[in-house]
């Protein structure tokens, strides 16, 4: 255990988990739901763009996605269509009445952001959002290496065995 980095890591941890509860809790004040505002805000940002990735980028699972993007097909805020890269996949896109219902939906959260970055700081925000971004990534990568040497161990694992049988199948024989 290295306590100094747990104890970092930890606060960081709590920090985004707050911010995450925060604004779940100003989501819920003006009576919309936290899935809805994130996938608002990813279609906003980065329309067009597939289920995939707004579940990507939001680390949130796909059936909250689907169930966002369905809602919003049905109320004609979003079109739907083949990707011109993949046609398996399908590219979601505002319409005209997705984007005045974004900048009406988002509204509270753009004032909130707006105050927020008056008092912090813009050079602040970004500093904190890299900073965040390259944990995340480090996070990520990380998590992915033990999950191929996991692989990989237990793969060596079974070979060795296997070996060790061989091995001993000879002896007796």
């Amino acid at each position: 255990m290295n306590y100094e980095a747990d104890v970092a890591v930890g606060a960081l941890d709590a920090g985004v988990s707050r911010i995450r509860g925060l604004y779940t809790r100003f989501a819920q004040k003006h009576g919309i739901p936290y899935g809805i505002i994130q996938v608002a805000y990813v279609l906003g940002l980065h329309s067009p763009v597939t289920q995939k990735q707004i579940s990507e980028i939001c680390e949130i699972p796909k059936q909250t996605v689907n169930c966002v993007i369905r809602q919003l097909n049905a109320d004609g805020h979003i079109t739907i269509a083949a990707s011109k890269e993949d046609k398996r996949e399908k590219e979601i896109a505002l319409t005209p009445k997705g984007e005045v219902y974004i900048q009406t939906t988002l509204k509270p959260f753009f004032e909130l952001h707006k105050m927020v970055a008056d008092r912090v700081g813009i050079d602040f925000i970004t500093q904190l959002s890299q900073g965040l971004a390259t944990f995340g990534d480090t996070l990520e990568m990380e998590i992915e290496l033990q999950e191929v040497a996991t692989k990989w161990e237990g793969k060596m694992s079974k070979n060795i065995s296997s070996y060790h049988d061989v091995l001993s199948s000879q002896k007796t024989g």
